[in-house]
């Protein structure tokens, strides 16, 4: 019950955070980057990240995180896109991090939100426009 309880309150953050977001700047929910950049970023992610985090974004080492489902939804939750930006650059790949260029790591990005059902939009996303954006589950 106090899980339930958890993640109720949980999502109701995100969505005031959501609401909050579209008065005050872009939403996720509305799209912020574009197919085309989510094309790139899973070629990228295939070929870069998917050997620890999974073609499908479920971890297959034990080391790693998924990239999608509960565990990752409550960890992303609160943080700007810049915030998941710089963590991804500044960690991976794992032994060898900030090796594949800040657009590769936004397409990266843009894959990530786009494989977790976030819409895209018609601008890409980069890092001024990832400053201001939260991540919140979607509802």
């Amino acid at each position: 019950m106090k899980a339930g309880a958890a993640l109720s309150m949980l999502l109701l953050l995100g969505v005031l955070v959501a609401a909050a977001q579209v008065a005050s700047g872009p939403s996720i929910l509305s799209g912020v980057f574009t197919a085309a950049q989510a094309k790139r970023g899973n070629d990228a992610y295939q070929a870069s990240c998917s050997g620890c985090h999974g073609g499908d974004l479920r971890a297959t080492d034990a080391e790693a995180v998924d990239l999608t489902g509960p565990a990752f939804r409550v960890k992303w939750t609160g943080k700007t896109l810049e915030e998941r930006f710089e963590t991804i650059r500044d960690t991976m790949p794992l032994g060898n991090a900030n090796t594949l260029g800040d657009k590769t790591y936004m397409d990266i990005l843009a894959f990530i939100l786009q494989f977790n059902d976030f819409p895209p939009g018609n601008q890409e996303l980069v890092p001024e426009t990832a400053k201001v954006i939260v991540f919140v589950p979607r509802p």
